[in-house]
């Protein structure tokens, strides 16, 4: 299909969509999705979150994070201990069974990143990552009521279940 005059909104939604169906089918023998894998990088790369900083990263409700947090607590993957310094927030770390399969997840993810954006030069690369994140950083610098709407109209599917429905 053409995408020559295609809105820029639709070109990231298709290349988001393209890149996670291939990352989950890549991740399903470690019987992990792309968004609990994502989680477990952001972890890996930010020990001691707490799952309230974690949702408004993702741009989610803290309740569908908690469910994301609840599996990967259930598999083994993350611990939730409780801040010494706010009694009420728990922060979120990964054991070592979440850090061996997020690094064997890393693995592919980046064999994945290779196939996809392969054709272009390292210039080209750093000038996309550059814009990603320019354009990341105002999002997450709009207002939090602004960024509720937008969210809530299209949650991300969060959780699988054994039966491989989503939640």
């Amino acid at each position: 299909m053409d995408s020559v005059g295609a809105g820029t909104l639709y070109l990231v939604h298709m290349l988001t969509h393209a890149s996670r169906s291939k990352l989950d089918a890549a991740l399903a023998h470690l019987e992990l999705s792309s968004f609990q894998y994502t989680a477990l990088s952001v972890l890996a790369h930010n020990e001691n979150l707490s799952s309230s900083r974690l949702s408004r990263r993702f741009q989610v409700t803290p309740q569908a994070m908690g469910e994301l947090i609840l599996l990967l607590e259930r598999r083994g993957m993350i611990v939730r201990r409780e801040d010494s310094e706010n009694k009420r927030t728990l922060l979120l770390s990964l054991t070592e069974h979440g850090r061996s399969v997020w690094i064997e997840a890393d693995v592919i993810a980046k064999k994945i990143e290779r196939e996809i954006l392969g054709n272009l030069s390292d210039t080209e690369m750093s000038t996309l990552r550059s814009i990603l994140n320019n354009v990341l950083t105002a999002l997450r610098d709009q207002p939090a009521d602004k960024r509720k709407s937008t969210a809530a109209a299209n949650p991300p599917p969060l959780v699988e279940r054994k039966d491989s429905a989503r939640v």
